[in-house]
């Protein structure tokens, strides 16, 4: 019996260790990203980590140039997952916000994204993970949350996959020559892709700063995905380039329809003509979306 609580009592102190060994703490503090990461993965892949830690500041400062628009906070969370082959942005990292005790947004890469080779290039998926998913948290604090999961973003990526890759350019010159190639044939990327070389960063700027005037939350219009929610943010596309996207967006993106976004678009015009614009508009929308107007559509 003593024997046996001996070898239990062995067993408890070594399984304790490991937990220890695998905590997850508080690895760097730079610029914008306080990073975080499994105490065993970070010292198994630490110089392949901590390769990374100016990329991720440039690649913010870069993101914040190229849009004109500063994020809503200057530094964010960065978690090395203790998970194999992907990442994610959220508005709390439940993983580091056990460690600070509050809301943590920010992204997460996974661990062996760092180390493992790609196209003769190790860690070649660290940047690609990191600034898609820097994309979408940019896009979805400074803008809205909710954007079309069939054209945009989640289900289908275009939009993060072409804005990362304008980024690793400037920055990993190699690593964004292998990412474009893998887009070659997604008629959603040629579609972005197109837009950015016709009109520039300028075109999103400007229909990202519309909706933020407007205050436009993708998750009231329709569900997602879905025509409503589809047509709304092509109108601001659209509004944002000061052209007309029907040839460009007409095929590659799910439910768009040339005749609703023209109509969203006179709408939009005709509200903000009256009275106090946007705030006429916002009110007038708010109206639409609890069913008491039609026609701001």
């Amino acid at each position: 019996m003593l024997r046996f609580t001996a070898i239990c009592g062995l067993a408890f102190l070594a399984a304790l260790a490991g937990a220890q060994t695998n905590q997850i703490v508080k690895i760097h503090d730079g610029a914008h990203w306080t990073w975080y990461a499994r105490t065993d993965q970070f010292d198994a892949h630490k110089a392949d980590i901590e390769a990374m830690y100016d990329y991720a500041d440039k690649a913010f400062e870069a993101l914040e140039a190229a849009w004109g628009m500063k994020a809503k906070e200057s530094k964010y969370s960065l978690f090395v997952w203790d998970k194999t082959g992907g990442g994610f942005a959220a508005g709390d990292i439940g993983e580091v916000h056990a460690i600070t005790g509050k809301e943590s947004p920010g992204v997460a890469c996974s661990y062996d994204a760092f180390s493992n080779v790609a196209h003769g290039i190790k860690g070649y998926w660290a940047p690609v993970l990191v600034t898609h998913e820097m994309v979408n948290l940019f896009t979805g604090s400074i803008v809205s949350g909710g954007w079309p999961r069939d054209w945009w973003a989640d289900d289908r990526s275009p939009f993060p996959y072409v804005t990362s890759v304008e980024i690793e350019f400037g920055l990993v010159p190699l690593d964004a020559a292998y990412h474009l190639q893998e887009g070659a044939k997604d008629p959603q990327i040629q579609m972005f892709l197109k837009m950015k070389d016709e009109y520039g960063w300028r075109m999103f700027r400007r229909a990202f700063q519309m909706a933020i005037d407007d205050g436009i939350q993708w998750d009231r219009f329709g569900g997602n995905p879905s025509a409503l929610r589809t047509n709304y943010v092509a109108a601001y596309l659209e509004m944002g380039a000061g052209d007309d996207l029907n040839s460009l967006m007409s095929g590659p993106v799910p439910n768009y329809d040339h005749s609703v976004v023209a109509d969203i678009i006179r709408a939009h015009n005709r509200w903000h003509a009256r009275a106090t614009g946007s705030d006429a508009y916002k009110t007038a929308q708010d109206a639409y979306l609890s069913g008491r107007y039609a026609d701001v559509r």
